[in-house]
């Protein structure tokens, strides 16, 4: 059985509690493996679904000689401001400012941590940047209506890279993910506001036939890992 008792918190923890999950563990963070089980999620993927993936390690590097460094690591930055790519294994890697970038690690990887320990030797030029973003993810083909209710940014005209925006009143930074055959957003925000934001995206998504989602939805290979590691509080 798995100890909750000193693993982190995603800022939308309480609403998630509310809607009785099957939980699970990622990246030292209580996680839904999923919902409403009986009437089977898997609807929902091209329908309308809205899933918390705060779960996932993050971190900024800024400085003068953030992007030599980051090369040298191996990981390539975008070109432009906004720009997006990958980090391998379902990370993403945006530059955010001319010398300013933002990572954020998959379910199975461990970059984040590893730019973390590096970073302990304090670069010269180069800086760490806390971010405890709560992040979403919005899914389904009704869910570029959800943005236009909610933001009125059409992303289906928008640009590759993320945008800058506000959506119901709290400002996000959201990403249209190019290639996922159904329209897929990533959020991201202040985790200050996460709770507010949760609750009203999740009362539009039901409205128009959608639902909250686990993590097994978004990464099937981490539900089949933790198929019998799942459990209610």
């Amino acid at each position: 059985m798995n100890s909750f008792s000193s693993i982190r918190r995603s800022p939308v923890q309480d609403c998630l509690e509310k809607l009785n999950p099957v939980w699970a563990q990622l990246h030292d963070m209580r996680v839904p493996l999923r919902f409403n089980v009986s009437s089977g999620e898997i609807k929902l993927k091209t329908q309308l679904s809205l899933c918390d993936l705060s779960c996932l390690p993050k971190i900024g590097v800024k400085g003068p000689e953030s992007l030599a460094w980051l090369a040298q690591a191996g990981i390539p930055v975008p070109a432009s401001v906004y720009g997006c790519g990958s980090l391998g294994g379902d990370g993403l890697v945006i530059r955010t400012d001319r010398s300013e970038v933002f990572l954020e690690d998959g379910p199975d990887s461990t970059t984040v941590a590893d730019l973390e320990r590096e970073l302990g030797t304090t670069p010269l030029g180069v800086y760490r940047v806390c971010r405890q973003d709560a992040s979403f993810q919005l899914r389904g083909a009704q869910s570029n209506a959800v943005l236009r209710e909610t933001c009125g940014v059409d992303f289906s005209q928008a640009s590759d890279g993320v945008v800058m925006t506000r959506v119901a009143g709290v400002s996000c930074m959201v990403l249209a993910v190019r290639d996922n055959p159904t329209p897929t957003f990533r959020l991201w925000l202040d985790p200050s506001y996460a709770s507010y934001l949760w609750d009203a995206l999740l009362e539009i998504v039901r409205d128009q036939g959608g639902d909250a989602v686990g993590l097994e939805d978004i990464y099937p290979s981490f539900g089949q890992k933790n198929s019998v590691k799942g459990e209610t509080p």
